[in-house]
């Protein structure tokens, strides 16, 4: 299985390959955006909002969110999000994206998993980004023993890590009968995060 890191958003179109099992894309760094995560971990405020996004609902993020977040900072990540969620219905012909905005400043899944869902798109605005497993480096056996928090991983491979900033879309579990989905965690290092996670959603009459 391949990933694919570039800085092209038509590159995400990439997932539907068979032998593609992440896709990273590098975006423009954001003043707004940097300035944001600053503040936040600077005041220590405790953002853990999750909501369903409809398509072109770009108020959304400022019903959820305005209470915690300045005026100026929540335009700039309303419109990461409305571009991302613009991007995923696109490429999925999803009828809702599935929000989650949070700051963390301990492992919100310390654990190597993989999640039960079609795909995922993670973001790390700030922070330490996301620990992943390539698929044809994961020791299966110790992935199967719930009882082990040693990594999962073969003898000679190493741990990687998605970038600050990159959206990167990961197959889950229920892409497909073939691909298990992508192993990975929140990184172990304890340090702020600004975090973000969407999930697109379909009707019980629509796949990916």
């Amino acid at each position: 299985m391949r990933h694919i890191s570039s800085d092209r958003l038509g590159d995400l179109a990439e997932i539907y390959s068979d032998d593609v099992e992440l896709v990273s894309i590098m975006r423009p760094g954001s003043t707004d955006l940097s300035q944001l995560a600053a503040n936040l971990s600077s005041s220590r405020t405790i953002v853990a909002s999750q909501w369903e996004q409809v398509i072109d609902d770009d108020d959304a993020p400022r019903r959820e969110l305005s209470s915690v977040i300045d005026s100026r900072s929540l335009k700039a990540l309303s419109a990461e999000i409305a571009l991302a969620t613009d991007v995923l219905h696109t490429l999925m012909d999803c009828d809702g994206v599935g929000v989650r905005v949070a700051t963390l400043r301990t492992p919100m899944c310390p654990r190597f998993h993989v999640d039960q869902v079609p795909c995922r798109m993670l973001v790390t605005i700030s922070g330490q980004g996301t620990e992943w497993i390539a698929s044809d480096e994961v020791d299966r056996t110790k992935f199967a023993n719930r009882t082990d928090d040693n990594p999962p991983i073969r003898n000679g491979a190493s741990i990687r890590q998605l970038k600050t900033g990159s959206w990167s879309l990961l197959k889950g579990g229920t892409w497909d009968g073939t691909f298990p989905g992508v192993v990975h965690r929140s990184p172990h290092e304890a340090q702020h995060r600004l975090f973000l996670s969407l999930d697109p959603l379909f009707s019980s009459t629509k796949r990916h």
